[in-house]
């Protein structure tokens, strides 16, 4: 037999010979390895090596049950076989890595003429641990590239699993010789020809940190390794994968929407609740017919589920069996008709356009929960037929509801409507969904935030006697529901704390006014006033006037300090307002951010 000619001796050259220089790409798959003082090495190679060093000729032969014999048996080396083609990654092999990381790869440096050869088992172990869990229509890009930017040992080596194009999210298996782990995890390309852009970097980065969406990454230190093998690490990430499908999805559908605009009926009442037909189109048009349209339920922030509103928009109904599923920030514009007058509205990020199954969910919870009904009655004091509203569902019970976006937009929605001042802006004033240019989305988004100005604005002159009431505030509407479930868990949460017979609701104030809610202290009373408009600024503006006339109406003071209850988190510009109003009126005012659901106080200003 060829190997007999062998020695204990020959073997342990030759595993010096690779430990020193690597094992080259064609001898790494090797479903025998042969144990050598704990070290592991691939049986062929192994073998080839001492034979060399024994003949000085090279073997060709293929393992046989014989030869294996012989090496354990015989020269009395265990041999243990892996079914894939790859021992587990090997202590040896991951601290060489972490000891050649970032440093300066120079091609005729001999002292670094076989890192190729010593990183080639972590690269192709890398690939067979992804062929293991790739799921069904996902696809592999390897990542052999252990050269990084200016010539420089890589710190990890990455491939990844894509479906469709390879431009945007992945998983990713890892050795990241930097931090001494292995991982997986779910991300996307901040570097390298696949950059994603600025706005979806920070999209990405939202959506990471977002705790519902459960984001992690799945890391195993080097240290840990000893207590895995390829069956754990297997298992453990078909379940990441699992775990984290649906963000996967979520993700794919942000990454690949497309900035749209959409004209909605006009509204006086902040599209919380209909507003008559006063403005309404004069187009033959179901809207012209019966004086509403189904977005005048829109920003009705009573009505939310699971933190989401869902609504409709005439432009996605048209042909819904086309949006379906997809995502997209739309911008949205109204037309007063009467005035033959445009206006901007605001921009909703990460519209989802609802399956039908899903609209008709909707619907059914809507009823269940009296809501439906509520936009019966809406109508109805309006003197619009409502009987329209049973008729449109009966003949497609979708109809109401074909999107849904977060709900905690509706408190960024601006009080004002913008004049849409260049026709070109708009290119229809159909009820379709278009595109629209990243340049009029910014320019009116600037609009909104535009400060003071005398210089740049304002008339000299103005004609009372011909010109009507402004026209470019819709009326905004306070959300009943959520008042009255701020009043009573609120009330509760302040007699658990301080006493039920310190705190009362409904407390009358000068003439016929009452107050929200009244805490008698040792030192004074404490006026809260609840408001939830959707705008935290509208609350503020409606709060104050209030606040002060039941304090100080006519010439006393009833209360020692003055609080605006909302169920709105303050944005960073509301709390410096609020601070400011504090500080120039110079009265002790407070404003508490209430979580109904939690029934406790989130913040305080």
């Amino acid at each position: 037999m060829k190997l007999d000619i062998l020695k204990e001796s020959h073997i342990k050259q030759a595993t010096s010979i690779i430990d020193e220089q690597g094992t080259p790409k064609d001898s790494v798959w090797n479903q025998y390895y042969v144990v050598v003082d704990g070290k592991e090495y691939p049986f062929k190679h192994l073998v080839r090596t001492a034979y060399k060093l024994a003949t000085d000729e090279t073997l060709n032969f293929q393992s046989n049950e014989l030869y294996r014999d012989y090496v354990e048996n015989t020269l009395g080396y265990e041999v243990r076989f892996y079914n894939g083609g790859y021992n587990f990654f090997t202590k040896e092999e991951l601290d060489f890595y972490v000891s050649i990381c970032n440093q300066d790869y120079r091609k005729d440096n001999p002292n670094q003429s076989y890192y190729a050869t010593k990183l080639y088992p972590i690269i192709q172990k890398l690939k067979y641990w992804l062929e293991q869990i790739r799921p069904e229509d996902f696809l592999i890009r390897n990542d052999g590239k252990w050269l990084g930017v200016n010539s420089k040992v890589s710190p990890y080596l990455w491939p990844r699993l894509y479906k469709g194009d390879d431009k945007d999210i992945f998983y990713n298996v890892e050795v990241a010789a930097y931090g001494k782990f292995i991982g997986i995890k779910l991300d996307g390309y901040y570097s390298t020809t696949h950059k994603l852009p600025d706005d979806k970097i920070k999209l990405l980065n939202e959506f990471k940190n977002n705790v519902n969406n459960n984001w992690y990454w799945h890391k195993i230190p080097f240290d840990n390794l000893y207590l895995y093998d390829w069956n754990r690490l297997i298992s453990e990430s078909k379940q990441y994968i699992s775990s984290q499908m649906d963000n996967y999805n979520k993700l794919k559908k942000l990454f690949s929407k497309e900035p749209k605009i959409s004209r909605i009926t006009w509204n006086t009442q902040g599209w919380v609740k209909p507003s008559g037909r006063a403005g309404k189109s004069q187009n033959p048009s179901f809207e012209k017919e019966h004086g509403f349209g189904h977005e005048e339920w829109l920003f009705d922030g009573d009505k939310v589920i699971g933190g989401y509103k869902y609504g409709f928009l005439e432009p996605i109904n048209k042909y819904i069996s086309k949006y379906e599923g997809r995502i997209f920030d739309i911008s949205l514009y109204t037309r007063n008709c009467d005035l033959e007058k445009s206006f901007w509205v605001t921009t909703l990020k990460n519209v989802e356009v609802l399956t039908k199954a899903a609209s008709a969910e909707i619907l059914q919870l809507y009823i269940d929960k009296g809501w439906y009904q509520e936009m019966l009655s809406d109508l109805y004091n309006i003197n619009l037929d409502a009987d329209q509203l049973d008729k449109c569902i009966q003949e497609n019970p979708s109809v109401l509801f074909n999107v849904k976006f977060t709900a905690n937009q509706l408190n960024h929605i601006p009080t004002e409507l913008i004049p849409i001042d260049e026709d070109n802006d708009i290119l229809s004033n159909r009820y379709t969904l278009m595109n629209v240019s990243q340049t009029v989305q910014n320019k009116y988004d600037e609009l909104e935030k535009t400060g003071f100005s005398f210089d740049d604005s304002g008339s000299l002159d103005i004609d009372l006697a011909k010109s009507g009431k402004r026209k470019s505030r819709s009326k905004e509407i306070e959300l009943e529901l959520k008042h009255n479930l701020i009043q009573q868990r609120f009330l509760s949460y302040l007699q658990k704390k301080y006493g039920k017979e310190t705190v009362k609701s409904e407390c009358k104030a000068h003439g016929a006014s009452r107050i929200d809610i009244v805490q008698k202290t040792d030192t004074g009373f404490i006026f809260y006033e609840i408001k939830t408009y959707n705008n935290l600024k509208t609350s503020i503006r409606e709060s104050i006037g209030q606040l002060l006339e039941y304090c100080l109406y006519p010439n006393v003071q009833e209360a020692k300090k003055l609080v605006l209850v909302s169920h709105v988190k303050p944005s960073d510009e509301l709390i410096s307002y609020f601070t400011m109003i504090k500080k120039i009126i110079n009265i002790p005012l407070g404003y508490i951010h209430f979580d109904i659901e939690a029934e406790e106080i989130i913040s305080e200003i």
